[in-house]
C-alpha cells in the first residue's frame, strides 16, 4: 500500500527529514588537532609512547653510546616501545624495552563553581566548562646489561630535557617539566625487568568541554480564543 493510499484524507504521510550535521565539515576538520582532544588516559599513554618512539625512530637523533633503533615494523626494530597495559596484556620479552607509566591524574575546577562551569550561552542552550589536570608519567627502561639500561635513561632524559618548551605548546600542556631519573634498579633475577631505569616527569593541562541542551520541539498549536464567549451565548439562546 502506497503512503498517498494510506493517508488518503489527512496527507499524514512520512515527513522526509534531511540528515545534516551538527556542525559544518570544517570544523569536523578542525578538531581533529590534538589541542581539540580531550586528555583522556589513552591520549596521555599516545603522547608520551608517540615523543620516545620519534626519538628512537631517527639514528641521528641518537647519541654514539645509543646503538638501537625503533621501526614500526617489528621485524627490523631492535628496541620495544609502548604502553605500560600493552606489556602487562602482552608479556612482553624483547630488550631492551621502554614501556610508558601513567600515575594518577587529579582536576580540580579553575571557577568558582565545584562543576568547572565558567560560561553559557542560554539563546544556544550552551554550557562551557574549565578545569585543570596534573599528573605525573615516567619512562621505564628495560635493558639486557646494567649499561644499557643507564645508557638508555639518559638519552632519553636528555632528549626530553632539551625538548621541554616544545614538548608543552606541540601537545598544549600548561606545564611539562622532567622531575628526575633513577639509574639503576635491580629485580628479582628471574623477573623480566632484572636491570630497570626510569625518567619521571609530572604535567599539568587545562580540560575544556562544552554541552548543548536539547529544546524539546513544539509539535502543535491548538487557538481556543472566543470559544468560551461562543458557547456561553448559544447556551443564552437555547435557554
Amino acid at each position: 500500500m502506497t503512503d498517498e493510499l494510506k493517508y488518503p484524507l489527512t496527507g499524514n504521510g512520512p515527513i522526509d527529514v534531511e540528515d545534516k550535521r551538527i556542525y559544518e565539515k570544517e570544523m569536523l576538520d578542525r578538531v581533529t588537532l590534538i589541542c581539540h582532544i580531550r586528555k583522556t588516559p589513552l591520549v596521555l599513554y599516545g603522547i608520551f609512547v608517540e615523543l620516545v618512539r620519534q626519538f628512537y625512530s631517527d639514528k641521528n637523533n641518537l647519541p654514539l653510546d645509543t646503538c638501537v633503533h625503533w621501526d614500526p615494523d617489528p621485524d627490523k626494530s631492535s628496541i620495544w616501545i609502548d604502553s605500560e597495559y600493552r606489556w602487562e596484556d602482552e608479556a612482553i620479552e624483547m630488550r631492551p624495552a621502554i614501556y610508558v607509566h601513567l600515575g594518577n591524574i587529579s582536576y580540580t575546577p579553575m571557577a568558582y563553581r565545584r562543576d568547572g562551569q565558567v560560561d553559557m550561552d542560554l539563546e544556544q542552550g550552551e554550557y562551557k566548562y574549565l578545569r585543570r589536570g596534573a599528573g605525573s608519567v615516567s619512562w621505564v627502561h628495560v635493558g639486557r646489561q646494567k649499561g644499557e639500561t643507564v645508557t638508555l635513561a639518559g638519552a632519553t632524559m636528555d632528549y626530553l630535557d632539551a625538548f621541554t618548551t616544545a614538548i608543552r605548546q606541540d601537545f598544549n600542556f600548561e606545564t611539562f617539566q622532567i622531575k628526575g631519573i633513577q639509574p639503576l634498579s635491580l629485580g628479582e633475577k628471574e623477573s623480566k625487568e632484572r636491570y630497570r631505569s626510569l625518567v619521571a616527569a609530572t604535567f599539568t593541562f587545562q580540560d575544556t568541554w562544552t554541552t548543548k541542551l536539547e529544546s524539546q520541539k513544539l509539535k502543535a498549536i491548538t487557538f481556543k480564543t472566543g470559544q468560551n464567549l461562543i458557547l456561553r451565548d448559544n447556551i443564552g439562546l437555547i435557554g
